[in-house]
């Protein structure tokens, strides 16, 4: 007879969403049981002068942001490999002041829409055979490294704004997560995890520069190279904390052939908690900014997190 048993874990991963210094969240590039599927929401409160994405700097922009991304993965494997496929759409309340010079008045704006969302794949390299739920559940941490790419697509964008939620352009990012484990003893262990990413974008060609005129120019952005980082402590099989980083240099853009001045040069950090609520639930929180670096950047967020995981076996009995 064949059984069908419904198993979520004591997962740590947060497939997550993405700003400033946020990033991935601690824990989204361990090695995952094969089929593997998972759900994560998100309520972000961010206050920053950049993109709702976090690589599009305006000093100018004062955004107040209230944002609900929504990620689902899926495990599987490629020639025996770890491989996971990953996709996120984003619903996202703005509440912003543009800053403008005389004699323009400066502007706010309110709105609701979708911010960009990504679909990825990540494939094992180094150490990154797919594992079983067995072997998953030895809770053996190797040092592992994988290939992701993904794919950023624009949100709303309406090409007679001066502010927009999405924009308007298409992101190509590389990375290569690395994990590790630090320490180890009974229930209790360290972990760490790396990822640097670099991204580019392609060019938005219809940017307002002149509410009055309405006149659009094009707008180009160099590469951006991001450097996440996460401290992760489990206390035991329930609670675990986590300290995590984010670098960014580069992304300077170019409007009408002028540059903007507006590169990235910060490091921001969070500090969390996550407790394992129910078999099917954990709950994870978070809050941190921008630490210290060059440039105007400026982000202060709050983040909520949900994951919910599911797995499906069948049993010959």
């Amino acid at each position: 007879m064949r059984i069908t048993l419904k198993i979520s874990f004591l997962l740590f991963f947060l497939t997550s969403y993405l700003t400033c210094a946020q990033g991935d969240g601690p824990e989204s590039h361990f090695l995952k049981p094969q089929k593997m599927w998972g759900l994560n929401i998100k309520y972000l409160n961010l206050n920053q002068n950049m993109s709702v994405n976090g690589d599009l700097l305006t000093p100018n922009l004062n955004l107040e942001i209230n944002s609900f991304p929504i990620t689902l993965f899926h495990v599987f494997s490629i020639k025996g490999q770890h491989a996971e496929i990953v996709a996120m759409m984003n619903p996202t309340s703005i509440s912003s002041t543009l800053d403008l010079p005389n004699p323009l008045e400066d502007r706010v704006f309110d709105k609701t829409a979708f911010s960009d969302g990504f679909i990825g794949l990540k494939v094992g390299m180094v150490n990154g055979k797919a594992i079983s739920l067995e072997d998953y559940m030895k809770g053996k941490i190797n040092f592992t490294m994988m290939s992701y790419f993904r794919i950023w697509y624009s949100g709303s964008y309406d090409k007679d704004e001066l502010v927009n939620i999405g924009t308007n352009r298409t992101t190509f990012e590389y990375g290569i997560p690395t994990t590790m484990s630090l320490w180890s003893k009974g229930n209790s262990s360290t972990n760490l995890e790396l990822f640097p990413s670099i991204r580019f974008f392609t060019k938005n060609k219809d940017v307002l520069v002149n509410p009055v005129s309405n006149a659009s120019v094009e707008r180009i952005q160099a590469p951006l190279f991001v450097f996440e980082n996460h401290i992760i402590h489990n206390f035991n099989k329930k609670l675990r904390a986590t300290l995590n980083g984010r670098y960014q240099v580069g992304g300077q853009t170019t409007t009408d052939g002028s540059k903007d001045g507006n590169s990235f040069n910060n490091y921001g950090a969070t500090i969390g908690l996550g407790y394992q609520l129910h078999p099917l639930i954990y709950l994870h929180a978070d809050y941190g900014g921008i630490v210290f670096g060059g440039g105007e950047a400026e982000s202060n967020m709050f983040r909520f997190n949900l994951q919910l995981n599911y797995l499906k076996i069948k049993k010959n009995k």
